[in-house]
């Protein structure tokens, strides 16, 4: 959230003093110190910082020459907006324009320790613009190791997950016309289980895996609707009484009544998700998508990835 700041009067850039009167044309190319009629005492720990505002950028090529600029603890003076026309033509600036908006942030203070070698990471010595333009493969080589544990971990818990799925299809009747279990009630031949794990900061806060809609009959009891009517793998989702693993984590974070949130959440799953699921995924503020790699192919990577969404893959050997 920022502050507006408002146009009060024109400063001279050296005497930091009122060197003329509203309205103020600014020509192309020229810059003009603006001082919004404030001084303040920023408290320690935080730091203001003034950064443009997007509409005098976006309509009139106007921006800050020192973007952002940095209100310190320490300063005592007027604040002040450096505006540069950038345009091509010029631009009045009227007493009381919002001109910049100020943003108020904590910010800590390092402790630097001197030592014999750095760390190694995959960017090395790399100067600016080294990393290319698609992927930017940063960090050190124990990050990497410690995320890809991470990773089978938690797609370990969502195959686990996975397990409490109850789709039929495909699934081997025995001479009863009942569905086959082993012993430890588990559907014999059953292929279409799915599991899904979301995790923000290290936590699990909600897990889902497909099964039926609230409401709807036990496909164990009345047999499968996508078999009954011939309907082929992949189409006609929603012709289905059940819901699918990403469905339902959604389904239990909305109902769950504790606060949780999908904001910058790690989503895992056991399959690429369908078109369907990686829409709601698309929209759900989730930061990056974890998928068991080369399980139950479909469409929906390309929507996740459309979104900004990461997506990491982990192997199926990593996690037997």
């Amino acid at each position: 959230m920022g502050f507006d700041a408002f146009a009060y009067h024109v400063l001279g850039k050296e005497t930091k003093k009122p060197i003329a009167k509203f309205p103020f044309n600014l020509q192309p190319n020229e810059s003009v110190l603006i001082g919004i009629g404030v001084r303040f005492a920023v408290p320690w720990p935080y730091q203001c910082e003034v950064r443009p505002r997007s509409g005098l950028a976006n309509k009139f090529d106007v921006e800050l020459s020192n973007s952002p600029g940095t209100v310190d603890p320490d300063f005592r003076g007027e604040i002040g907006i450096l505006l540069r026309n950038r345009g091509k033509n010029s631009f009045t600036i009227e007493k009381g324009m919002r001109v910049a908006q100020l943003i108020f942030s904590p910010v800590e203070i390092p402790v630097f320790e001197e030592v014999a070698e750095l760390p190694p990471s995959r960017r090395g010595a790399g100067g600016f613009g080294s990393t290319g333009l698609v992927e930017i493969h940063e960090g050190t080589t124990e990050f990497e190791q410690q995320l890809r544990g991470q990773d089978i971990f938690y797609m370990q818990m969502a195959i686990a997950a996975s397990n409490r799925s109850n789709c039929v299809r495909g699934c081997r009747k025995g001479a009863d016309g009942r569905y086959l279990r082993d012993d430890k009630g588990r559907l014999i031949g059953q292929s279409r289980k799915f599991g899904c794990v979301i995790m923000n900061e290290d936590n699990v806060v909600s897990i889902g895996f497909n099964a039926q809609a609230p409401g709807q009959p036990l496909c164990s009891e009345v047999g499968c609707l996508r078999e009954a009517e011939n309907i082929p793998s992949g189409t006609q989702i929603e012709r289905c009484r059940a819901i699918h693993a990403e469905w339902m984590a959604f389904n239990k974070m909305l109902t769950s009544g504790v606060g949780s949130s999908t904001k910058e959440a790690t989503m895992y799953v056991t399959s690429e998700p369908c078109e369907i699921c990686a829409k709601m995924i698309a929209g759900s503020g989730i930061e990056t998508l974890v998928v068991l790699e080369g399980v139950y192919q479909q469409n929906g990577l390309e929507a996740v990835r459309a979104a900004g969404i990461n997506v990491r893959f982990v192997r199926k050997e990593d996690v037997s």
